[in-house]
């Protein structure tokens, strides 16, 4: 690949048909999406990415230019799509078919995302009953500018992407998270959604008695 600022973890995907089965994808502070054939990554190319299996110029925003831009979290993966939210931009779900990214994304979320984007996380039922967790940071900027307020947990069908959920919602601040720790997604387990915080505690959220 050309050399590019990268902010977020590449993801291995599970085997994909077509010439490639072994990609793992990736994306950074430029807004583009890589898909790389794990098994040949291609070396450096400072001309362009034709070495690569898939790049998408310009597919995440790329924010406010100078420090807080771009794509900062790893995507997730879930039923052919590959999910992506970067700094002021919506989530971004794009499909993934034999091995190759559709070029715009197949469906997004209503809500716009500010510094750092979103982190998210995958709860479902195998194959089915699919529900994106995103966790929205409030307040702070990449320069540690703004007040610390508590996030938002937003939860999305994993397909059509609209809100089923998020903990503004309830009146008061019975479901209102701690300050959201940056790039930490929230975690499920066991019918508990676990959100970190920034000052050291943890907010869990379950069914209601």
């Amino acid at each position: 690949m050309k050399s590019r600022p990268v902010s977020a973890g590449p993801v291995l995907l599970v085997d994909q048909p077509g010439t490639f089965p072994h990609l793992l994808i990736s994306a950074g502070k430029t807004g583009t999406i890589y898909v790389v054939n794990r098994d040949s990554m291609g070396h450096y190319n400072g001309s362009n990415n034709n070495q690569i299996v898939q790049s998408l110029p310009n597919a995440l925003a790329t924010g406010n230019p100078g420090y807080d831009h771009g794509n900062y979290s790893a995507a997730v993966f879930y039923n052919g799509l590959v999910y992506y939210c970067a700094v002021t931009d919506t989530i971004k779900a794009f499909q993934l078919n034999n091995g190759l990214l559709s070029t715009s994304p197949v469906a997004t979320s209503a809500t716009t995302f500010g510094y750092a984007g979103a982190t998210m996380e995958i709860s479902a039922n195998g194959t089915s009953n699919g529900i994106l967790w995103a966790m929205e940071r409030i307040g702070t900027d990449g320069n540690g500018v703004g007040p610390t307020l508590p996030g938002v947990l937003h939860a999305y069908n994993a397909t059509t992407m609209v809100e089923l959920y998020n903990s503004n919602q309830a009146a008061g601040s019975r479901d209102a998270p701690a300050p959201a720790s940056k790039f930490n997604p929230p975690l499920v387990a066991n019918g508990r959604i676990y959100v970190a915080s920034e000052t050291g505690q943890f907010t869990v959220y379950g069914l209601l008695p």
